[in-house]
């Protein structure tokens, strides 16, 4: 593995059996990242599973429920090299149920690929408008999360081509609406929307991943791995004072300790450094730095590794760990002030909500409305800026609003760390309201 190149972090996002894992699957296979005899094993278990046509999916699908059922319901990583870049793929779940996961996923990366069927019964679905009784689609609500998480790059990947006989009409059809859908939900990805490529695909098929596909002679644009190709990476800062590690998952592995999986997201981290274990506050020493199966010295921003420490009790390990620097000292924010867009239903104060931020997430409690920064038309009878307490506010409103935290979690201002800074309040398995904080209060 050539350490030196690029790293960027990818998350792959849309709705439910639109084909994220069966177009992940099929192109790491195409580019030689997937042992042919390892594909022969998850074909043969497609068969016995009476799902053939989820052989694909089966390469980052590892849970027995998710390859009996057909359906991603945890993310999944997976590391692969091309010779532009290196790669971490984040496989995030398309399923309303499993939003939670996505949001895990899509707190790490850097850039996306949106996964969008060209049939048009399936794109209806992933467009769909829903509320607390019929949720909406999950083209609608992941590419709203994605967003406002700030990942300002996207690829836009129209697949299930051969559905539909690779017609440029139901092609044509398709990036409309999606452009349609950025412009709606007032996405960044707007401004430069003659910058992002639309790709036509068949992942289950594998036309147009890793070379032109000859059924697609009407389009002349970059395929998907160019495409990859394509995409900025970091900028890496040597800055030791604003190192962050933030941990998405561990590895125990049986006489060796556990190792904490993550991505650097400011600063560099070495072997030898003195850390702090947020919100633990234990301090610990990198004994040890791994990247894929290569041991390493140093992590800069944007690197995934996993991260051995001296002389630490499993049990103190967790998910979501932040790891800092070991002479940092780190004040819990007890209040979040953020700027919010409200997707559904209302935000009342003294409401309890989620508050998701980085890879974890606690209870809240909604304390104060500061200020009304775009207000909703349908409610302009209601003259709350005349209030001297806003009481409510509604759906498609801008706020700022103070957020209460229940347990102390990490929590940074935005403009200093995009992925400690992006929050997403949900409830009863709905998302309520994304945002970025703007400011913290200690008490």
């Amino acid at each position: 593995m050539e350490y030196s190149k690029t790293t960027i972090s990818l998350v792959w996002i849309g709705h439910v059996d639109h084909g994220k894992s069966t177009t992940l699957g099929h192109l790491l296979y195409q580019i030689g990242a997937i042992d042919p005899r390892l594909m022969e094993k998850l074909n043969e278990e497609s068969v016995q599973n009476q799902m053939e046509s989820w052989k694909w999916a089966y390469v980052l699908d590892s849970l027995p429920e998710e390859k009996s059922r057909g359906i991603t319901s945890d993310i999944a990583f997976f590391p692969f090299n091309t010779d532009q870049r290196r790669f971490m793929l984040i496989d995030a779940p398309g399923h309303r149920d499993f939003v939670k996961n996505m949001i895990r996923g899509a707190a790490q990366a850097d850039a996306c690929v949106l996964v969008v069927s060209a049939v048009p019964n399936d794109l209806k679905s992933g467009l769909k408008t829903g509320g607390y009784e019929d949720p909406g689609g999950q083209t609608r609500e992941h590419a709203i999360l994605a967003s406002v998480l700030g990942i300002k790059r996207i690829i836009v990947a129209i697949n299930k081509m051969d559905l539909v006989d690779y017609n440029k009409e139901n092609y044509d059809n398709a990036v409309k609406l999606i452009k349609d859908l950025f412009q709606e939900i007032q996405s960044p990805w707007i401004n430069e929307i003659d910058k992002i490529p639309f790709i036509p695909i068949s992942g289950f098929m594998g036309e147009n991943l890793s070379k032109p596909s000859e059924k697609i002679p009407w389009y002349s644009g970059p395929t998907l791995i160019e495409s990859l190709n394509n995409l900025e990476g970091i900028t890496p800062s040597a800055d030791q004072l604003n190192m962050r590690f933030l941990s998405y998952d561990l590895d125990e592995r049986h006489g060796f300790g556990t190792l904490i999986m993550g991505k650097t997201l400011g600063g560099s981290i070495k072997t030898g450094d003195s850390v702090n274990l947020l919100p633990l506050n234990i301090n610990s020493e990198v004994k040890e730095i791994w990247v894929q199966d290569q041991k390493v010295s140093e992590l800069v921003p944007g690197d995934h590794g996993s991260i051995l420490l001296k002389n630490i009790d499993k049990d103190n390990l967790e998910e979501g760990i932040v790891l800092a620097p070991g002479n940092l000292d780190y004040k819990f924010p007890k209040i979040v002030r953020a700027r919010l867009l409200i997707l559904e239903g209302s935000i009342v104060p003294g409401s309890t909500i989620v508050f998701h931020c980085g890879t974890t997430y606690t209870t809240s409690q909604l304390k104060e409305i500061r200020k009304i920064l775009r207000s909703n038309p349908k409610f302009k009878k209601i003259p709350r800026e005349f209030e001297k307490k806003i009481t409510i506010a509604f759906e498609n409103e801008l706020i700022e609003i103070d957020i209460v935290l229940e347990s102390a979690i990490v929590v940074e201002k935005y403009n200093d760390f995009p992925e400690l800074g992006r929050i997403i309040l949900r409830h009863s398995g709905q998302t309520i309201a994304v945002g970025i904080v703007n400011d913290l209060l200690i008490e």
